[in-house]
């Protein structure tokens, strides 16, 4: 199953992390953006776009 789990520190950088269930991942930070315009550039470095992803808050 493929998951992007996210959360925000106390500082208030939003982070980013990708899993497929297999080997794949991917972890990244973001400053100044929303959740929806992070997940969206988020799809786009990594090839992510027109793939069912679920999205889940940690903590």
């Amino acid at each position: 199953m493929k998951v992007i789990f996210y959360h925000y520190n106390a500082t208030g950088t939003l982070f980013l992390s990708y899993s497929d269930g297999k080997s794949v991942y991917a972890d990244h930070a973001y400053v100044f953006y929303s959740l929806r315009e992070a997940i969206q550039k988020f799809r786009r470095e990594y090839g992510l776009q027109r793939k069912h992803i679920r999205v889940i808050k940690l903590y």
